[in-house]
């Protein structure tokens, strides 16, 4: 497991947007209140037990004096060690009472940097939707108090999002946002972290060679100022890195140097993060008794603090432990955990909710620029209103200067339409702008739906190869065991009939096994011809049923010639519709045709059995038929009633 991003964005602008509010408060109080602030500050990332012990005192203090203000200010600052440390539920607790008291104070400053740390908590717990809704919320009060720190915040810890969905592009342009904003503001630690960021991206993409330059010039800036959090970060990456290199001897002693640091700064999130990371070494290592302490440990630390990203992979590393041990029982028990807990975070619902907010934001994006236009609108209308204006002062000394009068005023008329037109052409375009903003957005919504099929489609692909490797190599195996067996014991028996028998038996037991791996997972195409392997198929299926099933093919060669994935797609479609024949139709008859035309496939399934209404709900088979056709741009027609039979037509593109 990996550590997703850096959250250690610490927004020290919070503390100097409202502080000022509430000195007037009370000048005597806030002096202390000041202070212990000062302590929080100078010991956040060093001595984090001090720095919380100081925001506690700030916060009674703020609440005997009854200064709101630094009440809201020392609540923000409970929640965001909360967040620094890895306590993700306190970070929750404190942040919206923050929230709450300044919208009870009726102040807008502090919100944008609330929001932020609170989905940065949310993001860690695997909260993703909850975790866009308060980027959204950063941004929008970001830009009504025009806190440019905290826009940049934003869009740094919305790249992290989607670098955990593997969008590299859309991650890096969000932190070319962030990173110009910390430029125009001099803000050098914010662009060393959008800097920290670039460097897991180019981890994520196995450029590692390039992410550690990048780490090693965060790494030496952050020792050189004492950030004992920030080299902790960076440290991990670092480690993780040589993990994957199959470096796990350096990485061992490397964790074990970040882990001593963790456990002085008492972060226990990313303590749970290596620990994993020392399991998986001790793994690969072939030290089992070690790697399950580590991952025991990550799981306690992690179950506390409710980490689910992290306590679904720890769950199965532990599965596969004990599965090496022999200990059956329990890999069984942690991996129905790790994947009820993976199901749980990778819902279809969520995957779905996350990607309407994108597009919400993206979406926002788009409107600021379009508000940019409209803006540019009103200046021209104010220009108009300037004319209109000088031409009513022009009137009243119209009787001294009629001929310069006219002459101006045939210029305005002139300067006027001309306005009024480029009026008229920036209207159009900001439609046609919109306009396109939509088609965008209906594409990205098919591009996901598109996405979402295919990856489910691949896991039936990957769990049909995985059950015919299972039948091939376990019972068919087992099965040519015994067969071999049964026949040396059938040399001393040969004139037993039950023994001839028994081998019949197990060699029929054998072609089916074959035969049923063959239909989960089958060869290459290429190698066997697909129309060769789709008749052998529908005749095996024929000798077992009542059903009469006739196959025409034309031409062949064409048909062979298609790609893979297509015919792979075609197979499954013609394979699902036989089932359907075979159990639902109680036909005597049916029919498969394939014709090969210029552009297109055309598949022809009919039978003589009683049909069914067209209107009637689709099953799970039909479904996936849908959805393989939609991936490759197919279309489906059937045509069927009761007791007339049915027959269904399918095209699919072939360039």
């Amino acid at each position: 497991m990996k550590l997703s991003l850096t959250y250690f964005i610490f927004n020290f602008f919070f503390y100097i947007g409202i502080s000022t509010l509430s000195y007037a408060q009370d000048i005597d109080s806030t002096i202390e209140l000041d202070s212990l602030a000062n302590i929080y500050y100078t010991n956040i990332y060093t001595q984090p037990q001090i720095a919380k012990l100081a925001a506690t005192k700030w916060l009674e203090g703020s609440k005997n004096s009854d200064l709101g203000l630094q009440e809201a200010s020392a609540l923000y600052a409970l929640g965001n060690l909360s967040n620094i440390i890895g306590e993700y539920k306190n970070t929750i607790k404190y942040t919206n009472q923050a929230i709450d008291l300044l919208k009870k104070l009726d102040t807008k400053k502090g919100l944008a940097a609330c929001y932020n740390i609170l989905a940065s908590a949310y993001k860690n717990l695997g909260e993703y939707p909850k975790a866009i809704d308060c980027f959204m919320n950063c941004l929008k009060y970001s830009k009504q108090t025009n806190s440019q720190i905290q826009e940049a915040n934003a869009y740094l810890n919305i790249a992290t999002l989607y670098l955990l969905q593997k969008d590299y592009k859309k991650s890096a342009e969000n932190l070319d946002r962030a990173a110009n904003l910390y430029r125009s503001l001099g803000d050098d630690d914010g662009v060393l972290t959008t800097l920290f960021n670039f460097a897991n991206i180019l981890k994520e993409q196995g450029k590692f060679s390039q992410a550690r330059k990048h780490y090693q010039t965060v790494l030496d800036y952050r020792e050189k100022e004492g950030n004992k959090a920030a080299v902790a970060y960076v440290n991990i990456n670092l480690s993780q890195m040589l993990v994957e290199e199959g470096k796990c001897k350096e990485a061992v002693v490397a964790l074990k140097k970040t882990l001593a640091l963790l456990e002085e700064l008492k972060f226990n999130s990313d303590i749970s993060i290596v620990l994993n990371d020392l399991g998986l070494c001790e793994t690969k290592l072939g030290n089992t008794t070690a790697a399950i302490n580590y991952f025991q440990r990550a799981l306690a630390i992690g179950e506390e603090q409710s980490l689910h990203p992290y306590s679904s992979d720890i769950y199965k590393n532990l599965a596969n432990l004990y599965q090496k041990e022999n200990n059956y029982k329990k890999a069984f028990e942690f991996y129905q955990k790790g994947v009820a807990s993976t199901a749980e975070q990778n819902s279809l619902d969520k995957k779905v909710y996350v990607a309407e907010i994108q597009e919400r934001y993206e979406t926002a994006l788009k409107e600021a620029r379009i508000q940019l236009l409209e803006k540019e609108q009103k200046l021209g209308e104010t220009e108009l209103q300037k004319v209109e204006l000088t031409v009513k002062r022009q009137r009243l000394v119209r009787n001294v200067l009629i001929a310069g009068f006219i002459l101006v005023f045939i210029t305005l008329i002139i300067l006027r339409v001309s306005h009024i037109k480029r009026l008229r052409i920036q209207k159009e375009l900001s439609i046609q702008q919109e306009e396109n903003a939509k088609q965008q957005i209906n594409k990205m919504i098919n591009d996901h739906k598109l996405s979402v099929i295919e990856r489910y489609q691949e896991g039936q692909d990957e769990e049909r190869s995985r059950l015919a490797r299972e039948i091939h190599d376990g019972i068919g195996s087992d099965l040519a065991s015994i067969k071999i067996a049964f026949e040396q014991y059938s040399e001393q028996h040969h004139d037993d009939f039950q023994s001839r028998r028994i081998a019949s038996a197990i060699n029929n037991a054998c072609v089916d096994v074959r035969s049923l791996s063959h239909q989960l997972h089958p060869l290459p195409f290429s190698k066997i011809g697909f129309t060769s392997f789709l008749s052998d198929f529908i005749d095996q299926i024929t000798k077992k049923t009542a059903t009469e099933i006739q196959t025409f093919f034309f031409p062949e060669e064409a048909i062979d010639e298609l790609p893979d994935f297509l015919l792979a797609d075609v197979y499954r479609i013609v394979q699902e519709l036989i089932n359907n024949i075979l159990k639902h139709a109680e036909a005597k008859h049916a029919a498969v045709q394939l014709t090969m035309h210029e552009d297109h496939l055309n598949i022809v399934i009919n039978d003589d059995g009683i049909g069914f209404q067209n209107n009637k709900k689709s099953g799970i088979g039909l479904r996936n038929i849908k959805e393989r056709l939609h991936k490759v741009q197919g279309s489906l027609e059937i045509d069927c009633s009761p007791g007339r039979g049915t027959s269904i037509t399918i095209d699919i593109p072939v360039n």
